[in-house]
């Protein structure tokens, strides 16, 4: 039986997600990771890698600033959509499949930053296989190399946690069903609506959702230093401090050595 993250990015996913960071957020964000970026150090010229970098959302902004970026991914479908998006503004990225727990051997040292945004980690129900992700992080980076991750905070989604919740995407009204389990700290969600021809469509995905301390520890221990807590990816970086009540979780950590 297939993984929900081997199914879920498909078009349901663009139909669903794609609207969620639109092209005036997308912005906002590529901004703000390109101030992290430059205040800790980061070459203005830098290579980066996107891990789960979807259909180019955060990617290809990067690259129009100069960063030479490198995107990842396991859909084939959002590759596919990344790729044409690129080649669309004339830029050069590189776009690779794969599974994030192992990445290419010939990345080893590569990359002097990488980002994994939008909730693109925990994926997986063994909590060794989430750990082995950020080891491949470490492994690809420089010697000093920035990781950014930005994701759900738990203390936050917990805090006002809905079992049933409805949102509005264009003109699909979507009903939101939610399961948590407070010891293996998974977060279960199913999503349904009726698409335009009346047919019932639905998705499904379930994530670790971590607070920062749990984060910490698993960042220090795939040998990554934690250096900086944001409440949210935002230009200039401190617009939004971390505390108990963010809804996002953004760590800036470097590589040891």
């Amino acid at each position: 039986m297939a993984e929900w993250w081997q199914e879920l990015f498909d078009e349901k996913y663009l139909t669903l997600f794609a609207e969620a960071r639109g092209p005036l957020h997308t912005a906002q964000e590529a901004e703000a990771l390109a101030a992290l970026l430059s205040r800790h150090g980061a070459p203005d010229d830098g290579e980066i890698l996107d891990l789960a970098c979807g259909f180019g959302r955060t990617a290809i902004p990067l690259a129009q600033v100069g960063y030479r970026v490198t995107g990842f991914d396991l859909s084939p479908l959002l590759l596919e959509q990344a790729q044409e998006a690129a080649s669309e503004t004339g830029l050069a990225l590189e776009f690779c499949r794969g599974d994030m727990r192992q990445l290419p051997a010939a990345w080893s040292g590569r990359f002097d930053a990488l980002i994994n945004v939008f909730t693109a980690f925990g994926y997986f129900e063994a909590p060794e296989d989430n750990q082995q992700v950020l080891a491949e992080v470490t492994r690809v980076l420089k010697p000093g190399g920035l990781f950014i991750i930005d994701l759900s905070h738990r203390d936050r989604v917990i805090s006002d946690y809905r079992e049933t919740d409805w949102f509005e995407v264009d003109d699909l009204l979507v009903c939101t069903s939610r399961q948590f389990d407070p010891i293996s700290g998974m977060n279960t969600e199913m999503m349904l609506w009726t698409d335009d021809s009346g047919e019932r469509r639905s998705v499904f995905f379930k994530v670790h959702v971590y607070t920062a301390t749990e984060l910490s520890q698993m960042l220090r221990q795939a040998g990554l230093t934690p250096l900086a807590y944001h409440g949210a990816l935002a230009s200039p970086p401190d617009a939004f401090p971390f505390d108990v009540f963010s809804r996002r979780l953004v760590i800036v950590a470097r590589k040891e050595g």
